[in-house]
C-alpha cells in the first residue's frame, strides 16, 4: 500500500540544505565581526566556527566582503517589505518606526561591528561602490513611503519625496555611526530622540503627536 506521505524531491532536500550552510556560515561571520571586529576575523575562523570546510564557504560567498554586500542586501530588504506595508498604511509613522527598528537590529546591535563597516567602506572602493548603489536604491524605497505619507495628509509638501528621504537617512545611519564611536550607550535612546525630532520636522502642520519610537517598540516586544 502506498503511503499518503508526500515524499520531498532529492533537490528540494539539497536545496534545504543548501540554504541552511548559507544562513549557518552567514550568521556565524556576523556573531564573530560583532565580538572581534572585520579585520580580526579571517575566513578560517569563520569557517571553523561553522564547521564546514574553507572550500564550502567560498561557494556560497567569493570574499569575505560578500558577507557585507549580503548583510547590506538584507537591509534593503527590510526597506523593501517598510515600502510594501506603506501602500495600504493608514499612517506611515508606524511604518517608519518599524522599519527603523528592523534595520537596527543587525548590525547597529554591535558598535564593534559598525565600526568595522565603517573602516571597510571607507578603504574598500569595491564594497563603498556597493553600498552607495544599495544606499540610493533604499533611499527610492524611502522615498516612496515619504510620498504616501503626503497623500495621507501627515508630511510636509513643501519638500519632495526624495528630499524627505534624504533627511531620515542623514539622521538615521547619522545616529547609528555616531553611536558606534561613542562610549556605551542605549541606542534605542539615541534613534527615539532622532526619530521625534526628525518627526516634527518633516510631519505636516497639525499632525497630532504619536507615540514614540520606544513606546512603539515595547508594544511591539509585548
Amino acid at each position: 500500500m502506498l503511503s499518503d506521505r508526500k515524499i520531498a524531491s532529492p533537490n528540494g532536500r539539497r536545496e534545504r540544505r543548501r540554504r541552511e550552510t548559507h544562513i549557518r556560515i552567514f550568521e556565524t561571520a556576523m556573531r564573530l565581526f560583532a565580538e572581534r571586529g572585520y579585520a580580526n576575523t579571517p575566513v578560517e575562523e569563520i569557517t571553523e566556527a561553522a564547521d564546514v570546510a574553507k572550500g564550502t564557504f567560498f561557494n556560497y560567498f567569493p570574499s569575505k566582503e560578500a558577507i557585507l554586500q549580503a548583510l547590506a542586501e538584507r537591509q534593503l530588504g527590510v526597506l523593501k517589505a517598510a515600502e510594501e506595508r506603506a501602500r495600504t498604511a493608514a499612517s506611515v509613522r508606524p511604518v517608519l518606526i518599524e522599519m527603523i527598528y528592523g534595520l537596527s537590529e543587525r548590525p547597529a546591535r554591535s558598535q564593534l561591528l559598525l565600526r568595522s563597516l565603517i573602516g571597510v567602506a571607507m578603504t574598500n572602493n569595491t564594497l563603498s561602490n556597493f553600498l552607495g548603489r544599495l544606499l540610493e536604491g533604499g533611499r527610492g524605497l524611502i522615498a516612496k513611503i515619504m510620498q504616501r505619507g503626503q497623500e495621507l495628509g501627515e508630511l510636509r509638501t513643501d519638500l519632495t519625496p526624495v528630499e524627505l528621504a534624504r533627511v531620515l537617512q542623514h539622521s538615521i545611519f547619522g545616529t547609528n555611526m555616531i553611536w558606534a564611536l561613542s562610549s556605551p550607550k542605549d541606542l534605542d535612546k539615541w534613534q527615539d530622540l532622532t526619530f521625534e525630532i526628525l518627526w516634527r520636522g518633516i510631519a505636516a502642520e497639525g499632525t497630532l503627536r504619536s507615540p514614540t519610537l520606544s513606546q512603539s517598540r515595547k508594544e511591539k516586544s509585548a
